[in-house]
C-alpha cells in the first residue's frame, strides 16, 4: 500500500514535551484529498509487569485527570527525555512508584497508542525476581496506592474492565502469555530494539 502524500502541514498546538498537534492536507493514492487531517504526538511512556518472588505483581491506583476517575494500572511513567531509553524509564518508574526493583528484564514491545493520529508509544516490560527494595518515592504531582495481585486476579481485573488502559491491558496479557510458556514469542511492535532478556 502506498503512503498518503502530504500537500501541506500547519501547526495547531505545541506544548513540549506534553503534546504537539498539527493538521495536514493529504492526497490518498486514489487521488482523493482530505483537508485538515489531524495529527498529534504526545510523550512515549514505559509500563512494567513486575513478577515478585512470591508470584504477585504490583499495581498502582491513582486519579487520572484525562479519564476523570481513579485508574488501576501497571507501574508506568513517561520517558524523561527524547534520548532516554524505555528500559531506563521502566526501571526508574517501577522503583519510584512501588519501591520495587528487579534483576531480570525482558521487553514485551513498543505499542503505538493511536496509529490514526501519531506514533506515540507505550513500551512494555516484564521484570522477573522483583523484590521490595524500599518505599515509593513520589514527586509532588503523584498520589497513589500500591497493591499486589496474583496472575489470576490480574486476568480477572482485565476481563472485568476494572483495568481499562490500553498499555496496562496489553502489558498484562502479553506477560501472562509469556509466563505460560510461550518463551519464543518475540516482542510486539516495530520499535522493540531492546527485545530479549536485559
Amino acid at each position: 500500500m502506498l503512503p498518503w502524500e502530504v500537500l501541506s502541514s500547519r501547526p495547531l498546538v505545541s506544548r513540549p514535551p506534553w503534546l504537539r498537534l498539527w493538521e495536514e492536507d493529504v492526497r490518498l493514492p486514489n487521488g482523493e484529498v482530505i483537508e485538515a487531517y489531524l495529527c498529534g504526538q504526545s510523550r512515549d511512556y514505559a509500563a512494567v509487569f513486575a513478577l515478585m518472588e512470591d508470584g504477585t505483581v504490583p499495581l498502582v491506583s491513582q486519579y487520572k485527570h484525562g479519564k476523570g476517575a481513579v485508574s488501576l494500572d501497571l507501574p508506568a511513567g513517561y520517558l524523561d527525555t527524547a534520548d532516554e531509553s524505555p528500559l531506563t524509564a521502566a526501571r526508574r518508574e517501577l522503583e519510584e512508584e512501588t519501591g520495587v526493583t528487579a534483576p531480570a528484564w525482558q521487553s514485551l514491545g513498543g505499542l503505538v497508542l493511536d496509529s490514526n493520529r501519531g506514533n506515540t508509544r507505550c513500551y512494555l516490560f516484564l521484570a522477573r525476581r522483583a523484590v521490595r527494595a524500599g518505599s515509593p518515592h513520589l514527586d509532588t504531582t503523584e498520589e497513589l496506592t500500591v497493591s499486589f495481585h496474583s496472575p489470576s486476579e490480574l486476568l480477572h481485573l482485565v476481563l472485568s474492565g476494572r483495568i481499562d488502559s490500553i498499555g496496562s491491558v496489553a502489558g498484562i496479557l502479553l506477560a501472562l502469555r509469556l509466563l505460560e510458556g510461550v518463551e519464543e514469542c518475540p516482542p510486539v511492535g516495530a520499535s522493540s530494539s531492546s527485545g530479549g532478556l536485559l
